[in-house]
C-alpha cells in the first residue's frame, strides 16, 4: 500500500515537472514575441513618415522619433539637457504653458495645429493629435504642413492673380481688339491709298472722251455763232438754231453729269467711317466695274452679268466695291502676265434663305495650288517685280470677314479660278 502510495507521488512529481517545463517554453515564447513586437514596433517608430514624441509636465521628453530629428534637428539627449524643453519650442511662456497642459491633462481626442521653432529658428507649422495610452502617458502624433501651407500661399497668390487678371481682362481684350481694329483701319486705308494712282489713271482716261465731248460741243456752239450759220431773223432758221443748242447742251449736261457722279463715287470711295448702308447687291458690282472700265475697254475682256437678285441687303457699299475692284484688277493683272487670249469674267450674284452670294470666276488658268492657301496672308504677292503691294487680297478677307461677318472663299475651276463672297442678309 505504501508502495502504491509512493509511486503516485512520484508520478505526480514528474507530471508538474512536465508542466513546469511546458509552461517555462510559453513564457519563453512569449517574451520573444514581446521582444519581437517591440522591435517591430521601434522600426516603425523610427521610419514612420510622421512626428511621434511625448513629454512629462516638467518638460522631459520620453519619446522622440527619427522624423521629429530629422525635422526639428534635436536629438532627445540633447532635449533632455535642457532644463526646460518646451521653451526650445516655443519662447512664449504663454505657448509653453498650453503645452504643459497638453500633456498633463488633455484626455480628449483633440487636433491641434501649432508652429513649434526647429533648432536652426525656423518655424514648422504642423497638426497634432493626442493619443492616451492605457499607462497614462500622453502621446502626441503629427504632420509636417510646410508643404500644404506652401500650395496653400502658392493657390491664394494665384487665385489673386487670376482675380486680378479677371478685373482686367475684359479692359485688356477690349483694348486688343481695338488695337487690332486700328491696324486694320490703317492698313485698309494704306490699300485705298495704293489703289488712287491707278484709279486716277482709269479716271482719267475715262475722262478723257467726256471732256472731248463737251469741249466739241461747246466749239462747235461758238463755230456756228461766229459763222452766223443761222440767221435769227428768220423764224425757221432762229428754230433749227434753238434746236441745235439743246441737243449741244443736253450732250454737254448728261457728260457732265457722267464727271460728276464719277467723282462723287471716286471721294465716297476714299471718304473713312463709313456707316453700313442699304443696297442692292448690284450697286457696289456695277460702280466697280464703272471704274475698272478703261481697263476692261483697254484689254478686250468679255464681262458676263448675272444679278439674280437685286434684293437689298445692309453693306459697306464702297468697302465692297472696293473687294470687287482688287478681285478684278488681280485677273486682269493675270491675263496680261499670262497672255490669256479672249480673256472672260463672269459675276453671279443672288440671295438664297438667310444669305447673299457673289460669285466672280475668269478663265485665267487658276492659282498654283502650292500658293492658294497663302493668297489672303498679309503682304503676300506673285507681283514682286511688279511693285504688288500683297495686301489686296488680304484687305478684301479682312472687309469681308471682320467687317462684314461673312466669308470670302477662293478656288480653282475648269480653266480659272472663282472667288465667292458670303454676305449674310439682313433687313431685306
Amino acid at each position: 500500500m505504501l508502495t502504491l502510495f509512493l509511486l503516485l507521488v512520484i508520478l505526480i512529481f514528474i507530471l508538474w515537472i512536465i508542466w513546469l517545463k511546458i509552461e517555462l517554453r510559453k513564457k519563453t515564447q512569449i517574451e520573444k514575441n514581446l521582444r519581437e513586437q517591440e522591435n517591430h514596433f521601434r522600426t516603425l517608430f523610427d521610419i514612420a513618415p510622421i512626428f511621434i514624441d511625448s513629454f512629462d509636465t516638467n518638460g522631459k521628453c520620453l519619446l522622440w522619433n527619427k522624423e521629429c530629428e530629422r525635422v526639428f534637428g534635436w536629438n532627445i539627449e540633447e532635449i533632455n539637457a535642457h532644463e526646460n524643453a518646451f521653451e526650445l519650442f516655443h519662447p512664449d511662456p504663454k505657448q509653453q504653458e498650453i503645452m504643459r497642459e497638453a500633456f498633463a491633462s488633455r484626455k480628449d481626442t483633440q487636433y491641434i495645429e501649432m508652429n513649434p521653432l526647429s533648432k536652426n529658428g525656423k518655424k514648422i507649422p504642423s497638426r497634432w493629435v493626442n493619443v492616451n495610452a492605457s499607462n497614462g502617458q500622453i502621446v502626441y502624433i503629427g504632420i509636417d504642413l510646410r508643404e500644404q501651407k506652401e500650395a496653400e500661399k502658392m493657390l491664394l497668390d494665384t487665385q489673386q492673380e487670376l482675380q486680378e487678371l479677371n478685373l482686367t481682362l475684359q479692359e485688356r481684350v477690349e483694348n486688343g481688339i481695338k488695337e487690332i481694329q486700328k491696324k486694320e483701319q490703317m492698313i485698309l486705308s494704306q490699300s485705298r491709298f495704293a489703289l488712287m494712282g491707278e484709279m486716277l489713271s482709269m479716271i482719267a482716261h475715262q475722262w478723257r472722251q467726256p471732256l472731248s465731248v463737251i469741249g466739241m460741243s461747246a466749239l462747235n456752239i461758238q463755230n456756228k455763232i461766229n459763222l452766223k450759220k443761222f440767221q435769227l431773223n428768220d423764224d425757221k432758221s432762229k428754230k433749227e438754231f434753238f434746236e441745235y443748242l439743246r441737243e449741244e447742251i443736253g450732250d454737254i449736261y448728261s457728260f457732265t453729269q457722267y464727271l460728276a457722279r464719277t467723282i462723287y463715287d471716286f471721294t465716297n470711295f476714299f471718304k473713312p467711317n463709313k456707316e453700313k448702308e442699304l443696297a442692292p447687291l448690284s450697286s457696289p458690282i456695277k460702280k466697280a466695274l464703272d471704274v475698272l472700265d478703261s481697263r476692261i475697254i483697254k484689254e478686250n475682256i468679255q464681262i458676263t452679268l448675272d444679278i439674280q437678285s437685286d434684293r437689298k441687303i445692309e453693306l459697306y457699299k464702297y468697302e465692297m466695291m472696293q473687294v470687287i475692284i482688287n478681285i478684278i484688277s488681280n485677273s486682269i493683272d493675270n491675263f496680261i502676265e499670262k497672255g490669256i487670249k479672249e480673256p472672260k469674267i463672269s459675276i453671279k450674284a443672288c440671295c438664297e434663305d438667310d444669305q447673299c452670294i457673289v460669285q466672280i470666276c475668269d478663265n485665267g488658268g487658276g492659282i498654283n495650288e502650292a500658293i492658294l492657301p497663302k493668297i489672303f496672308d498679309p503682304y503676300f504677292s506673285t507681283k514682286e517685280e511688279k511693285n504688288g503691294t500683297g495686301l489686296g487680297l488680304y484687305i478684301s478677307k479682312v472687309v469681308i470677314e471682320d467687317h462684314s461677318s461673312g466669308l470670302l472663299n477662293v478656288a480653282n475651276v475648269d480653266d480659272g479660278v472663282c472667288f465667292e463672297i458670303i454676305l449674310k442678309r439682313q433687313n431685306l
